[in-house]
């Protein structure tokens, strides 16, 4: 989605690091490695730099780079610290995701194969809207903001900036899923979800405080 076509530098070695590799594949953009703080997880053929926090100032210049980190904690630590070194973050969508053309998508957010966008939705930086999620109109997704796969978003949803909705959630129209948050696998959200707390089941209820 990007004029640009430095390679990509992806932070981040493993199953997730690898999905993104395939769509940065999928599309055409370069890619000549991963920076993870633990290189020796990956095999000998991966090209692989330690120490993130190091390579990023280092590479900033000539690359562009992917936070490819599901915690959303670690994932905003490193594309501040991408931003802060002057740093680009690409946005990667999977040719099979299907997108409205007004849905605006934030730099550093990843779209994964089969996600369905509809119009009026605005997605900030460094998402991740992830394998077959459905984000219905006019949903507003703060930064930092990761939605699982197969998660359903109805309409005029509202997801606050580091919240989470897990695999197979469903939220219902209008609903907030505030700052930080925690939606669990399979829950069945009927009722807006206070910042910084866990919700599951069906319908989804509070848990405990994060």
């Amino acid at each position: 989605m990007l004029n640009s076509k430095r390679p990509i530098k992806i932070i981040g070695y493993g199953a997730h690091g690898r999905v993104v590799e395939d769509i940065a594949r999928a599309v055409g953009e370069p890619v000549s490695g991963f920076i993870d703080d633990d290189p020796g997880s990956a095999p000998a053929n991966v090209q692989v730099e330690g120490s993130v926090a190091e390579a990023i100032p280092r590479f900033a210049a000539a690359h562009r780079f992917v936070v490819a980190i599901g915690d959303a904690g670690v994932r905003r630590s490193f594309a501040e610290m991408v931003l802060a070194a002057g740093g680009e973050l690409a946005t990667l969508v999977h040719p099979s995701a299907v997108i409205a053309k007004d849905v605006k998508i934030g730099h550093g957010t990843v779209v994964m194969a089969g996600a369905i966008i509809n119009p009026g939705t605005v997605i900030g930086r460094f998402a991740i809207i992830n394998t077959g999620a459905i984000v219905d109109h006019d949903n507003i997704i703060e930064d930092n903001v990761q939605i699982a796969p197969g998660c359903n978003l109805a309409g005029n949803v509202t997801c606050r900036r580091d919240c989470f909705s897990g695999t197979g959630a469903t939220v219902i129209p209008r609903m907030v899923i505030g700052e930080g948050a925690y939606v669990a696998a399979g829950a069945t959200v009927i009722r807006s979800v206070k910042p910084h707390t866990l919700v599951a089941g069906c319908p989804a209820t509070e848990k405990k405080s994060l």
